[in-house]
């Protein structure tokens, strides 16, 4: 079993999982049910809170600064791994086949850490 995060801005995946993983208790809990952590993050813009669908004219449009997989790597899921030992990564909208195979990369240069997460380019939609 997991807990995913998913569809979310980067940020606010990263600050969901500081609450789980500064709960001691609760990580105690998620561990003895052998309940693991994921984060598939998107590449959207900030919606703003007075966003209504209804005034809506065009596609909400994508964050520039995630478009290199070594980034979005480098400023989010190698944090996600190292402080919050998520053991399910992906992505959503934006995220591309090129993003999970960099993932992928990474983790096989670092398969002698202690890290167990995995990744397959065949989890690309």
């Amino acid at each position: 079993m997991a807990i995913l995060f998913n569809c979310s801005e980067p940020e606010a995946i990263t600050k969901a999982l500081s609450k789980i993983t500064n709960d001691e208790a609760l990580v105690k809990d998620l561990n003895e049910h052998g309940i693991v952590l994921g984060a598939y993050a998107h590449t959207l813009t900030p919606i703003d809170p007075n966003w209504t669908l209804a005034e809506s004219e065009a596609p909400q449009p994508m964050r520039n600064d995630l478009n290199e997989p070594s980034v979005y790597w480098k400023d989010h899921v190698e944090g996600w791994i190292q402080n919050h030992n998520v053991k399910v990564i992906g992505g959503c909208c934006g995220i591309t086949p090129e993003h999970i195979r960099y993932i992928a990369d990474q983790l096989q240069q670092t398969s002698t850490s202690t890290t167990s997460t995995t990744a397959s380019p065949r989890s690309v939609k």
